[in-house]
């Protein structure tokens, strides 16, 4: 019963062994195919590409990964001023905030535990409460300050892949809208209507 046990132990264990290595084999020729397939579209299309591989959004994304790399990426150099300054404002507060926090805590603890030697002086005027309830608003302007500097952050990577996303749009002089008057026919009468016309030139 035992090399019986045995043998039907190992032929499982083969067969899962099979069935693994066949799973594996499929999602390699699968993932081989998909490359295969890949390439061979990119060089069919390589003529149509040039200028998507010379300025992508992606690459413009990687760049903001560093706050106005994008914008370099781009050639927008006009923008490093905004992007800078709004990061640095932000850093800033919150810089400001967190310190404020940390010594309304500091006051706060202190207090809590009798240590009457490393009390802060310009607090004296202050009672407990009022230590607690500024460091709760230090904190919550922290907090605030931190989610202003995030969107901010999310802005510059957005305006980055925007900006190349659109780098090669045409927004020369060349581009125009007209309108002018038009005739419309109608199935409803012989005569036409009257309407308006809309051009673009390109």
């Amino acid at each position: 019963m035992t090399h019986s046990h045995t043998y039907f132990g190992k032929s499982r264990f083969l067969k899962r062994l099979l069935m693994s290595i066949s799973v594996m084999a499929m999602l390699c020729s699968s993932v081989f195919a998909q490359e295969l397939t890949a390439d061979r579209t990119s060089k069919m299309r390589k003529s149509d590409s040039v200028k998507i591989s010379k300025h992508s959004p992606t690459a413009a994304m990687l760049y903001s990964i560093i706050p106005g790399g994008g914008q370099i990426y781009n050639k927008k150099y006009w923008k490093l001023p905004i992007v800078y300054g709004t990061l640095a404002t932000s850093g800033y507060f919150v810089y400001r905030y967190a310190n404020e926090m940390i010594e309304y805590r500091t006051e706060f603890i202190n207090r809590r535990d009798k240590h009457t030697d490393l009390l802060d002086p310009k607090y004296s005027n202050k009672t407990d409460e009022n230590i607690l309830a500024m460091k709760q608003t230090a904190q919550r302007n922290m907090e605030i300050a931190i989610a202003v500097t995030a969107i901010l952050y999310a802005l510059n990577i957005i305006d980055a892949m925007v900006d190349a996303h659109l780098f090669y749009f045409d927004v020369s002089d060349d581009l125009s809208l007209q309108w002018s008057p038009a005739l419309v026919p109608t199935l409803a009468s012989s005569r036409p209507a009257y309407g308006a016309g809309l051009s673009i030139r390109f």
